[in-house]
């Protein structure tokens, strides 16, 4: 297993948000033996997990993605933050938003260049990521808990092999 001896079924609560694909009336046709399908489902797992771990503040993973991306890059120009999320210029603004609204980062001025600023993590937004950081990480273990340690490793080596 993924190490968590503690944890329930991980997909409990979740798993209605992902059709089941066997056993059932509908004929998915060639879908299952897609691998971009699978990947869907997966992701609306993990997604859903995530909801379940952040609860009713607001937060979703891009947003999370989004000052974990600043609290390690301190700094970091807002286009900077987009590509390397692969976000528009206007999602990553309201992500930035959201979290300044929240006393987690803060942007300054950068010496040199009036029009632009980097984006820095407050010390409550370093706090903040530590816990959501865990939060994140218990979400990661359950959508793996069905896994062994080498399975998951294997699995993050796959897929890193298509997205890289």
């Amino acid at each position: 297993m993924s190490g968590l001896t503690d944890l329930p079924d991980s997909l409990t609560g979740v798993r209605h948000r992902a059709p089941t694909l066997l056993g059932t009336e509908v004929n998915y046709g060639l879908l299952p033996e897609l691998t971009g399908f699978s990947v869907k489902l997966v992701w609306i797992l993990g997604h859903s997990l995530l909801a379940r771990e952040f609860g009713d503040t607001g937060i979703t993973p891009h947003r999370f993605s989004a000052l974990e991306v600043i609290g390690r890059n301190p700094g970091l120009q807002q286009t900077q933050l987009a590509a390397a999320l692969a976000l528009t210029r206007p999602a990553t603004t309201l992500a930035v938003d959201f979290w300044e609204e929240r006393g987690c980062v803060e942007r300054r001025k950068i010496v040199g260049d009036r029009r632009s600023f980097g984006v820095y993590p407050t010390a409550y937004g370093e706090q903040e990521l530590e816990r959501l950081g865990e939060l994140v990480r218990r979400a990661d273990a359950a959508l793996t808990a069905g896994l062994s340690n080498a399975e998951t490793r294997e699995l993050d080596r796959l897929l890193k092999k298509i997205h890289r």
